[in-house]
């Protein structure tokens, strides 16, 4: 991998913007936030900002930093986690004078003038800790390292998903040495509140069930406001159907008011079968086994369900 020639543009840039994509999850936040105090412990003179409009659901994250066109024109930008240029959260990267991409989505829309792009990581914060192990003399602090660890722990559902390798831990345990309160940082990445408790109490009992392996529900905007949900923080439910062992597949998708009428964003999951390939084709993508889509109708919600139950049923 090109290790070698981001520690280069690292190295040299005395501005340093870091970006994720909208809608953050734990490995967009905890690749950024990394990052950047990685860089920070080792270059403490630079001048290094992460940016982005939303802010993650799930876990303790700092908030965004504000810096002006003008800074980021005269930055190295780093965009982690993700994939198309449409979905990073500040399109103001693509101005910057260099462009570094790191990510472990499928490439099918490269950008950027360089990039470290690894689909067999589970995590891009599996890539950047390969990264700072690469980097042998650096410092890594204890923030640095939890926030890494988060990012992996969360992206493979406390290393249980399909693409966690024994590259994956290893990775984890490097991060380790450097003081992560494993229990702690876990407690504070899953635990519920007692809102959120009453809530999956409503995702269980309201799902609906494909040909008993195509576990799925529809949440209305009233149950969202009901409960006191976001869309986005709904979506994160739908770990709740990960442990049905009869489910192959399992989603989310939550009602929101478009312009013309309802439409609906959808979070899909599944075990063995692929499902990115059919995000892609729904203003959507993400991992083999984990992706999103979103502003769809509701014939095109009734679509991705069928698409996803024939593949479970090949």
């Amino acid at each position: 991998m090109s290790f070698d020639r981001l520690l280069q543009q690292i190295e040299g840039a005395k501005i340093i913007t870091i970006f994720r994509h909208s809608n953050p999850d734990c490995d967009a936040a905890g690749s950024q936030f990394g990052l950047k105090s990685w860089i920070l412990d080792n270059w403490p003179e630079k001048q290094v900002y992460a940016l982005g409009l939303d802010h993650p659901n799930q876990g303790e994250w700092p908030y965004s930093d504000e810096v002006d066109d003008e800074t980021i024109r005269q930055s190295l930008a780093i965009v982690v986690d993700t994939a198309n240029v449409e979905r990073v959260d500040d399109q103001r990267f693509a101005t910057a004078q260099y462009i570094f991409k790191v990510d472990h989505h499928p490439d099918h829309t490269p950008y950027g003038n360089d990039q470290i792009v690894d689909v067999s990581s589970a995590a891009t914060c599996q890539i950047l800790s390969d990264f700072i192990a690469f980097c042998k003399e650096s410092t890594v602090s204890k923030k640095t390292a939890e926030y890494l660890y988060a990012g992996m722990l969360t992206d493979t559902l406390n290393f249980t998903t399909s693409n966690t390798t024994a590259d994956s831990l290893q990775a984890a345990g490097f991060l380790c040495r450097f003081g992560v309160n494993i229990p702690e940082l876990s407690r504070t990445l899953f635990d519920r509140s007692l809102k959120g408790f009453r809530f999956s109490a409503w995702i269980r009992s309201n799902v609906s069930i494909m040909d008993d392996h195509l576990g799925y529900v529809i949440v209305p905007m009233s149950i969202m406001d009901e409960y006191g949900m976001t869309a986005s923080k709904t979506r994160s439910f739908v770990d709740e159907y990960g442990h049905v062992r009869e489910f192959e597949a399992w989603c989310v998708f939550t009602e929101k008011m478009g312009e013309e009428g309802l439409l609906y964003d959808g979070s899909l999951r599944s075990k063995t079968v692929r499902i990115n390939d059919i995000a892609e084709k729904y203003h959507g993508g993400g991992h083999v086994n984990a992706s999103g889509v979103k502003n769809l109708t509701r014939s095109q919600v009734d679509e991705i369900l069928d698409l996803i139950n024939r593949k479970i049923h090949m």
